[in-house]
C-alpha cells in the first residue's frame, strides 16, 4: 500500500487582484476569460492544532473504479495551503486503496489508526463501500466528493456530489426534450427514468466495428435526435471518439464521468478531439465558475488562485510526494478541495479533533462561497450534502488561462452552466 503524508505549511495571506469582465456565458466560446473581483487566498478558519485529514485515492484500478480522479484529487494540497495561509496549518495523509474494495478497507483502517479526524474518500465506484465501511464503524467522518451512490450516505459520511438518481432526473433537460435518444451503455446501464429509444452495448476493448454496426442499424430502424453515453470516464472517451467519426450529426450526452481530467486525456489518446461539444448535468464546480462576478465566482477565483500559489512554490508536490504540484495544476479539482474545507470547517466548529465531535459538528454545519468552499454550496444536515440542484452543463475546449497547466498533461475539458443572456 502506497502513503505518504503531506504538511503543508505557510505564513501571511496571499490577497489575488483580477481584472473585472465577462458578464455572461456563451456557448460560442468567449474570446478572452477573466476572473472577477479582489480575493484573499487563505481561509481564516480557527483550526485546531495538529489536524490531519485523510484523503484515499485509487492510483489504479478498473475502469470507473475511481483511478480517473487521482489527479483531480489534488485540490486537497490546494485546500491544505490554503487553510495554512489563514494561519493554521493542517496535514493531508494520502493511502493508495488501489481501486478495490480490500484496498479500500485497508486504506480507511489505515488512516484511523494514524488518528485523522475525517477522511475524503476521493475515488468512487463500487469498491468505495470498504472505506465507508470502515470509518462507519470507527466513527470517523467521511467525505464523497466524487461518488454518487446516495445508498452510501448517512451515518457519519456525506456526499458532496450528485446522486445516481439527481442524476438520472436532471439528463432529460440535458437532452433538451429528445424524443428518440440512442443509449450507448458503456457500463452502467440505463440512467434512472430514462426510456431510450435504442439500446447499443459498448465495452472497453471491444469490437469497434460491432459497435459501428449496432450504431447504424438503430438509426436506420428509427430517427434518432440524441445520443446518451453512460459509462466509466475512459470508456465513455472511447465511445465519444467513435460517434466523431461516424455520428456527428448528433448530439452527444455524457454522463458526469465526463468531467474528470481522465476523460479529456483520453478521448484524445485515442484520436478524437475537444472541440465537439457535450453535455452533461453537475453543478458549479468547473473554472468557468470564476468568470462570474458573483459571490460564487470570487470563491472559485480564490480556489484558482490558490492553485498558482502551490503550482509557484517549487517545494510543493502533490499528496503522495512523487511529482511536483506544478505537474498536475491543471488538474486539481475543486471537488476534493472542497471536501478537505469541509472537514476543516467542522473541526473548527467543533473546536477538536476527535472524529465523533467533527462529525457532529459536521451534521449541523452549512458552507459556502464566504467560507472558503469553492464549488456550490454544501449543507452537512444532509447526507447528500449539495445544495443545488444540477442542470445542464456544456463543454468548451478552451484554455481560460486561470490556471497553470502542464505540457505533459492533457488540458481537460471546461464546462460551462450555459447562456444567461
Amino acid at each position: 500500500m502506497k502513503r505518504r503524508s503531506v504538511a503543508l505549511i505557510a505564513a501571511g495571506a496571499v490577497v489575488v487582484l483580477v481584472a473585472a469582465g465577462f458578464t455572461t456565458w456563451s456557448l460560442t466560446r468567449p474570446t478572452e476569460a477573466q476572473a472577477v473581483g479582489s480575493v484573499p487566498v487563505a481561509i481564516s478558519a480557527p483550526v485546531p492544532d495538529d489536524l490531519t485529514i485523510g484523503v484515499i485515492v485509487s492510483l489504479s484500478s478498473a475502469p470507473g473504479e475511481g483511478a480517473e480522479w487521482k489527479d483531480a484529487a489534488n485540490g486537497a494540497v490546494v485546500a491544505a495551503r490554503r487553510l495554512a495561509l489563514g494561519g493554521h496549518p493542517v496535514t493531508v495523509r494520502a493511502v493508495d486503496d488501489k481501486g478495490t474494495v480490500d484496498g479500500a478497507r485497508a486504506a480507511a483502517q489505515q488512516l484511523v489508526d494514524d488518528g485523522v479526524s475525517g477522511i475524503v474518500v476521493a475515488t468512487s465506484g463500487s469498491h468505495v463501500s470498504g472505506a465507508v465501511e470502515v470509518a462507519r464503524t470507527a466513527g470517523v467522518p467521511a467525505v464523497l466528493p466524487y461518488a454518487t451512490d446516495g445508498s452510501l450516505a448517512g451515518d457519519g459520511v456525506w456526499l458532496t456530489g450528485p446522486t445516481t438518481d439527481a442524476i438520472g432526473a436532471a439528463l432529460p433537460a440535458a437532452l433538451k426534450g429528445a424524443s428518440s435518444v440512442l443509449l450507448v451503455d458503456a457500463g452502467y446501464g440505463t440512467p434512472t427514468g430514462l426510456s431510450p429509444a435504442a439500446v447499443v452495448p459498448f465495452s472497453a476493448g471491444g469490437d469497434v466495428e460491432a459497435f459501428r454496426a449496432a450504431v447504424a442499424a438503430a438509426r436506420g430502424s428509427r430517427p434518432l435526435d440524441a445520443v446518451l453515453v453512460n459509462g466509466p470516464a475512459t470508456t465513455q472517451a472511447s465511445v465519444v471518439q467513435l460517434l466523431q467519426s461516424e455520428d456527428a450529426d448528433l448530439p452527444i450526452v455524457v454522463t458526469p464521468e465526463a468531467t474528470s481530467p481522465a476523460f479529456s486525456e483520453a478521448l484524445v489518446s485515442a484520436g478524437g478531439t475537444l472541440s465537439t461539444e457535450l453535455t452533461t448535468v453537475g453543478a458549479g464546480w468547473s473554472d468557468t465558475v470564476a468568470l462570474s462576478s458573483d459571490a460564487d465566482g470570487r470563491a472559485m477565483s480564490a480556489f484558482l488562485a490558490g492553485v498558482r500559489v502551490v503550482a509557484d512554490d517549487s517545494t510543493a508536490t502533490t499528496l503522495f510526494e512523487d511529482r511536483s504540484f506544478a505537474s498536475v495544476a491543471g488538474l486539481a479539482d475543486s471537488r476534493s478541495h472542497d471536501a478537505a474545507v469541509l472537514l476543516a470547517l467542522a473541526a473548527a466548529s467543533a473546536n477538536s479533533t476527535t472524529p465523533s465531535t467533527v462529525a457532529s459538528a459536521l451534521s449541523t454545519l452549512s458552507a459556502g462561497a464566504g467560507d472558503g468552499i469553492a464549488g456550490p454550496a454544501l449543507d452537512g444536515a444532509r447526507s447528500t450534502a449539495l445544495v443545488p440542484a444540477i442542470a445542464p452543463l456544456y463543454s468548451a475546449d478552451q484554455n481560460l488561462g486561470l490556471r497553470p497547466l502542464s505540457t505533459d498533461t492533457t488540458a481537460p475539458l471546461v464546462w460551462f452552466a450555459g447562456q444567461t443572456d
